[in-house]
């Protein structure tokens, strides 16, 4: 009976020092457990010497020493977080997270990032503050087909109605009216390479032109037109796609392009100046090719200016305006702003 008993504590001894040795090397006497910052500790008297020591056993994600403990290499989600119970090359135990978990159970590394709510909430989960968070923000931006676009961002969408084959997509763009929420609509047709705007004129590679019509909402098409469409009015005049001309009243050499007319760049006296130069003028001026309008920058008064009733009324250039040779020593400043 006795031979039985001394048996079987050997037998629970052998049992007891198998499960927290982990590299099987030494025999150890099992002592008291305790959990410090998640990690789960034993304290051990070492080989027949009973030499006292501290180990490791693993991580606590509860920080409680009689819940169950996880070993070095295993991984638990707790709090929407997977953490990992990890050994250094040093053999000290780390409990830290290493990805999120999103709102689907989905694990997610960091730098990932979900869209949730159609598109309008974006999750992220990274590394801030030497700490890993998720962190939820509005989308800044329209949600499309799993894709989040910029405001006034243009991109391309495949053509809906499969029975015209007219374009190839659709071009789309973001809004954000009045600051609030954001919009995607509908702004184009495009073929190959070419985007032309709703509305607007286009020529495809065989010469033809064409105009981008919108037959119901959300659904645009090519419509085959004659060039004569293109045309441009201008001072009761017309003028044909591609037309050039100089516009005296105006100063300024103008363009018909599918339409609209175009402003290539001014003229004063002689000298043709390309839009956006600048250059010093008679009476102490600076002039300013502008592509909408020519400017003229005045240090002094003009006694020959009078304010008008109607803003819109065009003087054209300055009579007897011309370039001046040499540049002035000091730059005019912007004092007076005269545009024509």
């Amino acid at each position: 009976m006795k031979t039985a008993i001394l048996a079987l504590i050997c037998l629970q001894l052998a049992d007891s020092a198998a499960v927290f040795d982990r590299n099987y090397t030494k025999p150890y006497v099992l002592k008291k457990t305790w959990v410090q910052n998640f990690i789960k500790f034993q304290y051990i008297f070492e080989g027949n010497q009973q030499k006292p020591k501290i180990v490791p056993l693993g991580c606590s994600p509860t920080n409680v020493d009689s819940d169950d403990y996880l070993k070095p290499g295993e991984t638990s989600i707790e709090h929407d977080f997977l953490f990992s119970c990890e050994e250094g090359e040093d053999g000290v135990l780390n409990y830290e997270a290493t990805a999120c978990i999103d709102a689907y159970g989905q694990v997610m590394h960091p730098g990932e990032k979900r869209s949730l709510s159609n598109g309008t909430v974006v999750l992220h989960c990274n590394i801030y503050g030497g700490a890993l968070k998720k962190v939820v923000e509005r989308a800044a931006g329209c949600y499309f087909n799993e894709t989040i676009y910029s405001e006034d961002e243009k991109w391309v969408e495949p053509q809906v109605n499969p029975v015209d084959s007219s374009i190839d997509g659709r071009l789309m763009q973001c809004f954000r009216p009045h600051y609030s929420y954001y919009e995607s609509h509908v702004v184009g047709c495009v073929i190959g390479k070419l985007g032309v705007l709703i509305g607007e004129f286009g020529q495809l590679l065989d010469g033809s032109y064409v105009k981008c019509v919108e037959a119901e909402l959300g659904h645009v098409s090519l419509k085959q037109v004659s060039v004569d469409e293109l045309q441009c009015n201008m001072d009761d005049k017309t003028f044909a796609h591609a037309s050039q001309w100089t516009d005296e009243k105006k100063g300024a050499n103008m363009k018909c392009n599918f339409g609209h007319i175009v402003k290539e760049s001014c003229v004063i006296g002689n000298e043709t100046l390309p839009i956006g130069q600048e250059v010093p003028v008679s009476r102490g001026c600076i002039f300013l090719c502008h592509p909408q309008t020519n400017v003229y920058i005045c240090d002094n008064y003009l006694p020959e200016f009078q304010v008008v009733d109607t803003e819109s009324e065009d003087l054209g250039p300055i009579e007897g305006n011309q370039v001046v040779v040499e540049q002035p020593d000091k730059k005019k400043s912007l004092k007076t702003v005269f545009k024509f």
